[in-house]
């Protein structure tokens, strides 16, 4: 599920991106911004994961917006009728640059990549916890009959438990 914040002055412009999103699966609009301020606090408010962000606003405008968000940043989709900010927009970190009107495909690859980047991201993650944790100098205290043994994190294959309450569980294993 990705939560998307959509960010235009003009209502229609707003309306017609609720359209386009709601055939997608796994993704919900949680709010929407009229101008640059606004999208700064709702972006605080109610933390998306993408923002659908318009460039020329009154105020503020997309790029500025783009340029201060706090951390952790949303990923950012420009959505406007002007293709000269598109290098800018990169440089900002934005995701994708979607020219005004926005056709229904393109915004739809345009998430299915995000989403694909959010899933390769934590299964990489995952793999690299993974990977970690049997070379981590962690070593662990068992209790092996009225003996304690100081046993490696890497050999541990399983935990299991007999009896006992609350944190004063005996453990045993394989090594005893």
């Amino acid at each position: 599920m990705i939560r998307v914040l959509l960010v235009d002055d003009e209502q229609l412009a707003r309306g017609r991106l609720r359209e386009l999103l709601r055939p997608i699966p796994d993704v919900v609009v949680v709010g929407e911004a009229t101008d640059g301020e606004e999208a700064i606090q709702k972006v605080v408010e109610l933390r998306p994961e993408l923002v659908l962000l318009d460039i020329q606003m009154p105020g503020i405008s997309g790029l500025e917006v783009a340029a201060c968000l706090p951390r952790p940043r949303p990923k950012i989709i420009i959505c406007t009728a002007f293709d000269q900010y598109a290098v800018d927009a990169f440089e900002l970190h934005a995701t994708d640059y979607l020219l005004k009107p926005i056709n229904r495909v393109r915004l739809a690859r345009a998430i299915e990549r995000i989403l694909q980047e959010d899933t390769q991201k934590a299964e990489t993650n995952l793999d690299r916890v993974t990977r970690e944790l049997p070379l981590a100098n962690t070593r662990l205290l068992a209790r092996c009959g009225d003996r304690y043994r100081v046993v490696p994190q890497r050999d541990v294959v399983y935990f299991s438990s007999e009896g006992g309450l609350h944190g004063h569980t005996p453990l045993t294993g394989s090594m005893c």
